[in-house]
């Protein structure tokens, strides 16, 4: 035990909570009394007392003869202490201990706040002083949750995602401007074949992974044949009959049928190129610090902290940060607690805290949709159509708007006007309760597996449930529990929510991924009609065409109720005014590389 857990111990013990903010404070006690609060003998009692003193903690007046007790007199408040506390653990990375301590009791609540308004002001860009002379642009932000994983081929959250595309590179990259179209990135032109089925890559000269080594073809090849072989996205190259090397800088795939979406599904993160040396050497060790062609560099990667600095060579211009250090805060902070850095991802950033009135607020509606999907490879009520068309009628979107979130409902996987879906639910109870009746409902008690990132919205959904019957037993499990490769079979349905960066590519993966929740619920029936009318989207040459083809699927998925829409969520945050190029990317995240200051913070001469 830490000599300031046993002072806390004595305070809570002898001082009480009622006046965290009291000056000194002295209380009787004796050796034995303590012996007991600290689980341990008289004789290391004495050297507790020593030690605190030494820190100038307590200040012990031994009782002198018969009867007269000794007395313990608290140097530091119990409010002073507590926020000092905090601070030393946060400093240390010990974010979670620090939030166990202050949520501890209600009557420290005050100096709750009061750790994290300090906490705030740790957050956002500064200039880091790095000697006497020199500082660096640093951008420092709290998340809540860790990546699970940086390897491409096992990518399964959009924070992971967002992380690999910092310190990697495709081939190619999506632009979703007024145009929205492949670019070059580490291939600087391709071609195909007149069907579809043979496409050549010519990659860059010159480009440098971060430990020097210049890109090749052999890594492309190295990259694609990894990612094919027992991975969760293997999906992706579904297509694929070989990968070649033509040369040192010139990449032929070959396809066993026409894909015309290949260079599209190749801006994936999922198909970041990887060094085929070092990933061949000792891939294990590769993966505790993992190396690309990115705008930045991974140098620091642990539970608490991952600490990333600027490649000044990089091939596509040289980011204006130096550094990007993420902190990575417990889940189970309340939302109440959280900060104004909210993450722009998922449901972190639905009530970011009020700040200063010159803060700018950006903010904007992330293509994405939270959703219920029923597993129908399982036994239970959600085997009936009707009963899936019964709760899918009781959920009253629009309150769960007014209630929980800010967005607007949804009707669709991505956030657009559409009319062929506008009225496809809608709220009838008296509906529901028939359509309850005609499925045979008999009461039985559904498991539905959630987040605790969507704690508000499981709990709404089960209560919505409940008011016409239908009982829903609620298991919260961790992040990575969730990303388990039978998590969705476990699960009589699922709440998750649903990011949508690249339209037809996630569409895909969300109808084609392994551990994808929606296709382990399809029964096989609906799921092998999915592949073939895949097969349709990937021959087709037009984008009109391929967007029909996914709305026959989706029709098909909305007749069937396979799954349940909830809402479209809005992200946002609060940006200080000296912070320029911070915005909102596909995938609801903050681009990095474009992130810059326009005042000085520190005094420095360079």
């Amino acid at each position: 035990m830490l000599t300031e857990e046993r002072y806390l111990a004595l305070l809570n013990e002898y001082v009480g909570r009622e006046s965290p903010a009291a000056s000194i404070a002295e209380q009787e006690v004796t050796l034995h009394e303590l012996t007991k609060l600290f689980h341990c003998t008289e004789r290391n009692v004495k050297l507790i007392v020593r030690k605190l003193e030494e820190e100038e903690l307590i200040t012990w007046h031994p009782g002198r003869g018969r009867g007269i007790r000794s007395r313990i007199e608290f140097r530091v408040p119990r409010g002073e202490f507590l926020l000092e506390y905090a601070k030393c653990l946060a400093d240390k990375g010990e974010y979670r201990t620090a939030f166990e301590i202050l949520n501890q009791y209600d009557e420290d609540q005050a100096i709750l706040e009061q750790f994290i308004k300090w906490l705030n002001d740790q957050f956002g860009c500064s200039e880091e002083p790095i000697s006497n002379t020199n500082c660096i642009d640093l951008f420092r932000l709290p998340v809540y949750r860790a990546p699970l994983t940086l390897d491409p081929a096992n990518l399964f959250h959009s924070f992971d995602a967002h992380l690999t595309r910092q310190i990697f590179d495709r081939l190619v990259q999506y632009e979703s401007d007024e145009n929205s179209k492949v670019v070059p990135m580490l291939a600087h032109h391709w071609e195909s074949n007149k069907d579809g089925t043979e496409w050549v890559f010519h990659l860059r000269k010159g480009v440098r992974f971060h430990h020097r080594r210049e890109l090749t073809a052999e890594d492309v090849v190295f990259t694609f044949n990894r990612l094919r072989q027992h991975s969760i996205n293997d999906w992706l190259l579904l297509t694929m009959d070989r990968i070649e090397a033509v040369n040192a800088i010139t990449v032929k795939i070959v396809l066993k049928q026409p894909n015309w979406l290949l260079p599209r599904m190749l801006c994936s993160a999922t198909a970041a190129i990887l060094p085929a040396d070092l990933v061949s050497q000792n891939e294990e060790k590769f993966w505790e610090l993992p190396i690309g062609t990115g705008a930045f560099r991974l140098t620091h990667w642990s539970s608490n902290l991952i600490n990333m600095s600027v490649n000044k060579d990089y091939f596509l211009g040289r980011a204006y940060l130096d550094a990007v250090s993420i902190v990575i805060l417990p889940e189970e902070i309340p939302r109440s607690a959280r900060l104004k850095w909210e993450k722009l991802i998922d449901n972190e950033a639905r009530f970011p805290t009020k700040p200063e009135s010159d803060w700018n607020h950006i903010e904007g509606l992330w293509k994405n949709c939270s959703l219920v999907t029923w597993n129908r490879n399982k036994s239970g009520p959600q085997q009936s159509l009707s009963f899936r068309q019964a709760v899918n009628l009781i959920i009253d979107r629009t309150q769960l708007i007014h209630d929980e979130h800010q967005g607007i409902p949804a009707r669709s996987f991505l956030p657009r006007d559409s009319s062929f879906a506008s009225g496809v639910f809608r709220y009838d109870r008296d509906a529901a309760l028939q359509l309850l009746r005609e499925s045979g409902y008999d009461g039985a008690t559904l498991v539905l597996i959630s987040t605790v990132h969507e704690r508000e919205d499981a709990e709404w959904f089960a209560e919505q449930c409940a008011s016409v019957g239908i009982n829903i037993r609620i298991k919260y499990v961790s992040s990575s529990e969730f990303a388990k490769q039978d998590m969705g079979s476990q699960a009589d349905c699922i709440l998750t929510c649903l990011g949508f960066a690249d339209d037809e590519i996630c569409q895909l993966e969300t109808y084609l991924q392994s551990q994808s929740f929606l296709y382990q619920h399809m029964e096989q029936n609906l799921r092998k009609w999915t592949h073939g009318m895949i097969d349709d989207i990937l021959a087709a040459t037009s984008p009109e065409e391929r967007s029909a083809l996914f709305q026959q699927i989706e029709f098909r998925l909305h007749d069937e109720a396979q799954f349940l829409f909830l809402v479209h969520r809005k992200v946002n945050t609060y940006v200080h005014p000296s912070i320029r190029g911070l915005g909102i990317n596909r995938l609801g995240w903050m681009d990095f590389k474009d992130i810059w200051l326009t005042t000085p913070i520190c005094d420095c001469d360079g």
